[in-house]
């Protein structure tokens, strides 16, 4: 009887592929897989558990040795602290106050035993920003991944505590919603959905956090930008989507009160990051406000593809697009190609009022893109990623 071999379970790829039993291509820092669904693309660097017998909250080997505070730090994790309070802590803020909370005050707090996801937060933040320095070196992309994934499972639990440290909470929620701004698709709901929470508890906290030593960084969080007037083609072709006029295409829509009120603050949010954004010191602003503030329908509005949602979100890259010009480095993605993307997929009703986005994309270089031979609902749900699409 021929022998027969043994079957070895590949330990090679993704955590995030090795879950959902698919082929990784190994990429680095995201595999085409996680790209694609814009989800977290986990990278353990030893062998683990199947994933049938681990759990979530099972923290990486990697890390746990890696970064057990009541022991000894390794090599890369003291060159990532030491590059986190050198380099990363500066892109966080243009206001040196807010620097100096950042680069002093936070590291203090993470040091505190019971706040060990706050370190994996700024760990996952310094090992993302020097990756995006050097591309080449892998090792600064695993320990991304891995440290930003146990600072979430960190995260989860310390939400629940009633005695959790609220200075350490907001900062490891701001860093694991930077991370994700970072590394996710726009269409990601990831992300976004950390901002919120974000925005939540600060406003429940708010009273603690601005007597408390974040002060300086919050004070920064919120610009004067009232008396910024907005005016011109920006404001007037965002407003041409609440038209009712009969010519206006699927004006049916707007008959339902709770989209258009969705629509109508979605516009109005939008403005205010266009306001923030020409000012040198709140581009940072200008990149975060409008995901964490836009209503929940929204993104309900987004995922089913509607063309005036889809119109709002082209507006918002060509903002970013600008803003990513002379913006810290985690706000620098292919803003103009999304847009272009978007624009390009809409149905030839909607030409009329895209005018002065072609316009924009076309100082910009971009090309229109072809989409023969793809459904669109299929580009979507790529896009979006499918759970996002067809969730009720």
């Amino acid at each position: 009887m021929p022998r027969i071999r043994a079957h070895h379970k590949t330990r090679s790829g993704c955590k995030t592929c090795k879950q959902r039993k698919v082929k990784c291509d190994e990429e680095l820092p995201m595999c085409k897989n996680c790209t694609r669904r814009g989800v977290e693309c986990v990278w353990i660097n030893t062998p683990q558990p199947d994933s049938e017998s681990s759990t979530p909250e099972d923290p990486p080997s990697t890390i746990s040795r890696r970064t057990n505070i009541a022991g000894t730090f390794d090599l890369l994790t003291l060159e990532l602290i030491h590059h986190y309070a050198t380099s990363t802590s500066h892109s966080l803020s243009s206001d040196p106050a807010a620097v100096s909370v950042w680069r002093t005050v936070v590291p203090k707090i993470a040091f505190s035993p019971k706040n060990q996801c706050l370190l994996y937060a700024i760990l996952a933040m310094s090992a993302l920003h020097a990756h995006h320095a050097d591309p080449t070196a892998g090792q600064y992309a695993v320990a991304a991944s891995t440290y930003h994934w146990q600072a979430k499972m960190g995260l989860h639990k310390i939400e629940r505590d009633d005695m959790v440290d609220i200075n350490a909470l907001f900062v490891t929620m701001a860093l694991v919603a930077l991370y994700e701004f970072a590394t996710t698709s726009i269409y990601s709901s990831e992300w976004h959905t950390t901002a919120r929470s974000t925005r939540l508890r600060v406003s429940k906290s708010w009273p603690q956090l601005r007597g408390g030593v974040l002060s300086p960084m919050l004070t920064t969080m919120a610009p004067t930008i009232s008396s910024i007037p907005l005016e011109g083609p920006f404001s007037s072709s965002l407003s041409a989507l609440l038209s009712t006029a009969d010519s206006q295409p699927d004006v049916e829509e707007l008959q339902d009160v709770s989209v258009y009120d969705t629509y109508k603050d979605a516009i109005r949010i939008l403005g205010i990051s266009w306001r923030a954004s020409f000012q040198k010191d709140y581009c940072i602003y200008a990149s975060c406000m409008w995901w964490s503030l836009v209503p929940n329908m929204f993104f309900r509005l987004l995922a089913e593809g509607k063309p005036r949602a889809l119109i709002i979100l082209a507006h918002y890259c060509v903002m970013m697009e600008r803003v990513a010009e002379d913006g810290p480095w985690w706000v620098r993605k292919q803003w103009g190609d999304e847009a272009a993307k978007i624009l390009s997929a809409l149905d030839t009703r909607w030409t009329p009022w895209l005018g002065w986005l072609w316009s924009q994309l076309d100082q910009m270089g971009q090309q229109a893109f072809d989409f023969a031979g793809m459904d669109f609902m299929d580009w979507l749900s790529q896009a979006v990623g499918e759970e996002a699409l067809y969730d009720p």
